[in-house]
């Protein structure tokens, strides 16, 4: 188990992040920080980019605008049928007999 630092929190619950370790990772007030809760642990990562409730729908479109064309060639007619095909024959192997 790798040991880190210790620190406790305050009547709050609120945590002080060691110096050390907020320059290393670039943490300062401007910084937002993830907190996730796994396998028994609190994991606090900063993030890059989100998008809040608060922002309006440009920057939702903004997003949309990103992330357009990953699916545009895509022929939807031709997966439809290749994946029925698939399926056939998957089907038609587990009737045959051993």
């Amino acid at each position: 188990m790798k040991i880190g630092s210790f620190t406790t929190t305050n009547d709050k619950g609120q945590v002080v992040i060691p110096k050390d370790i907020r320059d290393s990772l670039g943490i300062d007030s401007n910084v937002t920080l993830n907190i996730t809760v796994a396998g028994g642990g609190i994991y606090i990562h900063p993030v890059e980019e989100f998008i809040t409730k608060s922002e309006t729908e440009s920057s939702y479109l903004q997003l949309l605008e990103k992330t357009k064309g990953a699916w545009a060639n895509d022929d939807w007619d031709e997966l439809r049928y290749s994946r029925s095909k698939t399926e056939l024959n998957a089907s038609k192997s587990r009737k045959e007999p051993w």
